[in-house]
């Protein structure tokens, strides 16, 4: 996932310390705008909670046992080593109930600001009428976007019922900004042309400089003098602000995130996942 540079401080603070307490090693990259990281699954499953939560499961232990001063702690270790589960169990079902907590929350979300999301103006690829949908929040730069059009491309050609809608969220770098103003634009020209331009910018190995991006318009035959000239027009900025509200009014902080069936999704999620996830609508 591609984050921001003010939500990749917090990021690390938070897997610093659980680096600490779990001995995994941290990696830290910096950049002056922006950091990647791999999805964050297997990390999110231990949050500094659990150590919290541990913390208070022994404080109840506590109150099972009628005994002070040193016996205390030995009374605590000698239950714990006999009954190890009782741990277990207690953070397996503290993880579920967080995990369900959120997902409503996400899910009021997502239906608070179903117009905006789902709104007919939206970039998008596939079959118009359908209610298959995915929602992907991506960046032009952002490398799990790259990964990621690819799964969503063969999504949308394996399954002539899906639609894909796109929402540009530029966090990365002034090129983000740029590129995704440049689709704005072409997608009032031509929605065709808008595809083959998010494919061939997502599909380009490296990094989109001035001759790739020239060379790219002179494909589609699109005058980039005319997008320069349209870029700061008040409908361009508007339409690009109402996909940065949305996707911090989701509490969305890096790319790429997506919205299937009601859920939110932080980060990369391969091509059968997506599928699963879909069909079990």
């Amino acid at each position: 996932m591609c984050v921001s540079n003010h939500a990749y401080n917090n990021l690390f603070c938070e897997r610093a310390e659980i680096g600490k307490q779990t001995g995994l090693k941290i990696l830290r990259v910096v950049t002056p705008l922006w950091v990647q990281v791999p999805p964050l699954a297997p990390i999110r499953k231990m949050k500094l909670h659990n150590y919290t939560l541990i913390a208070f499961s022994f404080s109840i232990l506590l109150s099972g046992f009628n005994v002070r001063g040193d016996d205390l702690e030995g009374k605590i270790k000698d239950f714990i080593l006999k009954n190890p589960e009782v741990i277990i169990e207690s953070l397996q079902k503290f993880e579920v109930k967080k995990e369900n907590e959120k997902k409503l929350e996400n899910k009021n979300k997502i239906n608070t600001l179903s117009k905006q999301i789902y709104n007919s103006e939206s970039l998008f690829e596939g079959n118009k009428l359908s209610n298959k949908i995915i929602v992907e929040f991506f960046d032009y730069n952002c490398s799990y976007c790259r990964r990621a059009h690819q799964d969503l491309k063969k999504i949308i050609s394996e399954d002539k019922n899906i639609k894909v809608i796109y929402k540009n969220y530029p966090i990365l770098s002034e090129n983000s900004i740029k590129l995704a103003k440049y689709a704005l634009i072409i997608s009032e020209i031509d929605k065709k042309k808008f595809v083959k331009f998010h494919n061939l910018i997502l599909t380009n190995k490296g990094k989109i400089n001035d001759d790739i991006l020239i060379s790219i318009l002179k494909e589609l035959n699109i005058d980039k003098n005319y997008l320069e000239n349209k870029i700061n027009d008040e409908e361009i900025n508007q339409k690009l602000k109402n996909d940065i509200d949305l996707a911090r009014n989701l509490g969305l902080r890096g790319t790429p995130a997506f919205i299937i069936s009601d859920e939110i999704f932080f980060g990369y999620i391969d091509k059968d996942d997506m599928v699963s996830i879909l069909n079990q609508q």
